[in-house]
């Protein structure tokens, strides 16, 4: 059912006519990849885009983390599959046909939008997958042993700003890759971070992947929000160790993980919730970019994709930096030189 033509060195899809319209409808959803263009082995660079305007800053990422890495960038654009049609007396609409208009708008769309973003045409494969965007774009990550998926945040208004994040945030779900999501107003990927710490394996992982993703960094914020002791049932000589012990750990880390002398470290002890405070913190600090990780067994573990993960992703004015749920173990083990017991 399925071929495939090269058009301005890109693949494309092509489809040779079905006998019956069952068997279009068999072949356009049994399979959810629409290209057989393959990826790019030495970990490239995913970035998502879908033609419109809300992409725009990704592109731009995503090119000036490859001149920054020397990583290739592959392109990825989904189509959400339209409803079949279904008549009162039982016959089936025929979709074929503007199913592959909608795949050609798109892959014409993507192609365009990235030669107006960059003002060059760069030779990105492009790969048209139709399905659950986050899913879809969880699923090309994993298949080309992506190194970053890089995603917008979506525009200014609140409702576009809205569904972009919550696109992300499923993503995060289900992925296994770091997530790069950048709003509309990036300029240059980051110099300055901040990093939320819980001492936990993935989060003190997130912060040595950022630096070896983004060579940018110049500065690094590390923070940790306690939780608030108003009303818990705690001793003040148990709280005022758990202060103490903070700092001293946040230095253990820079230690263990050879954070290199280029780059300044600045540490930060907040109390409270800790989507508000990373996001306080990364607006004292005027941060590009807030780091958080997504497992283990403290703070993040616990939250992630709920109120604190949604309250970043949703409220950052800068670009985030997230590793996923279910982000591999080898990926944080490798991360993270030596890991034992966080304490001073």
């Amino acid at each position: 059912m399925r071929g495939t033509s090269t058009r301005d060195g890109v693949t494309c899809p092509t489809f040779r006519e079905a006998s019956t319209c069952d068997t279009q409808v068999v072949a356009l959803f049994a399979e959810h990849t629409m290209s057989d263009a393959p990826f790019t082995p030495n970990e490239p660079i995913l970035l998502a885009c879908n033609g419109t305007r809300e992409s725009d800053a990704a592109i731009h990422a995503a090119a000036d983390m490859a001149a920054a890495t020397k990583r290739p960038v592959t392109v990825l654009a989904v189509l959400e599959p339209p409803p079949l049609v279904v008549g009162e007396y039982g016959f089936v609409i025929p979709v074929q046909p503007a199913w592959v208009e909608y795949r050609d708008a798109l892959l014409t769309s993507v192609r365009t939008q990235i030669r107006d973003v960059l003002g060059r045409t760069p030779e990105w494969p492009i790969e048209i997958r139709i399905g659950d965007p986050p899913t879809a774009i969880a699923e090309a990550a994993e298949s080309c042993g992506a190194a970053l998926i890089v995603m917008g945040l979506g525009k200014h208004r609140i409702v576009d700003r809205a569904l972009s994040s919550e696109t992300v945030l499923h993503t995060l779900r289900v992925a296994r890759t770091p997530v790069f999501a950048v709003p509309q107003s990036y300029s240059s990927l980051p110099t300055s971070a901040i990093v939320g710490v819980d001492f936990s394996t993935t989060a003190v992982a997130a912060v040595r992947l950022a630096l070896d993703l983004f060579p940018t960094i110049s500065r690094l914020i590390l923070v940790h929000v306690a939780p608030r002791w108003d009303h818990a049932p705690l001793t003040s000589a148990w709280i005022d160790e758990y202060t103490r012990s903070v700092v001293p750990c946040l230095e253990r880390i820079v230690r263990e993980l050879q954070v290199p002398r280029t780059v300044d470290v600045t540490n930060v002890v907040r109390e409270g919730k800790a989507a508000r405070e990373l996001l306080l913190v990364a607006e004292e600090y005027a941060a590009d970019a807030i780091v958080v990780g997504s497992r283990g067994l403290g703070l993040f573990d616990r939250m992630l994709v709920g109120s604190t993960a949604s309250g970043i992703i949703r409220g950052a004015q800068v670009a985030a930096f997230a590793l996923p749920l279910a982000a591999p173990a080898a990926q944080v083990e490798s991360a993270v030189a030596a890991e034992s017991t966080w304490s001073a």
